[in-house]
């Protein structure tokens, strides 16, 4: 019994350091890779700091990211969706890597589909790297400085 108690104490005391994103989750039994697969809709806009959600009031569809199996290395395809007409939503499409430890992705794009009046890295033609700030089941925040400004974008995972 002393002994349970006592890895159970090293593991509660060790845990945290072990946190590979600023704000979590502290462990998962999924690894990265396997829990940024999917449809993420975008829920969280702030840039320099300000809510800045509202410059998508006349979005049919909010910008979100599906990112798609890497399978066995850490490359895949991604796109970026959202705008005021859902026949036409998809605006860019190209590669995403995780990158540094797996706390970095980077997205390199490939093709520009229309611009759907978006600003700032989700229309960027060059490759962005965002910081991993969490990344759970349902949940991915990310962060990046992009022309001056610094973007935090959260995302919630869609059905």
């Amino acid at each position: 019994m002393k002994k349970i108690v006592c890895l159970i104490f090293t593991i509660a005391f060790f845990m945290p350091a072990c946190k590979k994103y600023p704000e979590g989750p502290t462990f998962s039994l999924r690894s990265p890779s396997q829990r940024i697969i999917g449809e993420w809709n975008l829920n969280y806009y702030k840039i320099n700091g300000i809510d800045s959600l509202n410059k998508f009031l006349n979005y049919t569809v909010l910008p979100g990211m599906d990112l798609n199996d890497p399978g066995i290395s850490d490359k895949s395809g991604y796109l970026i969706r959202g705008g005021v007409d859902t026949a036409n939503y998809v605006s860019n499409i190209g590669l995403y890597e995780l990158k540094n430890r797996k706390t970095e992705l980077v997205l390199t794009t490939n093709k520009i589909v229309n611009y759907l009046n978006l600003t700032g890295p989700l229309m960027s033609t060059s490759s962005i790297t965002y910081k991993i700030l969490r990344l759970k089941k349902k949940e991915l925040w990310l962060q990046t400085d992009y022309n001056g400004a610094s973007y935090e974008l959260h995302y919630e995972k869609g059905n």
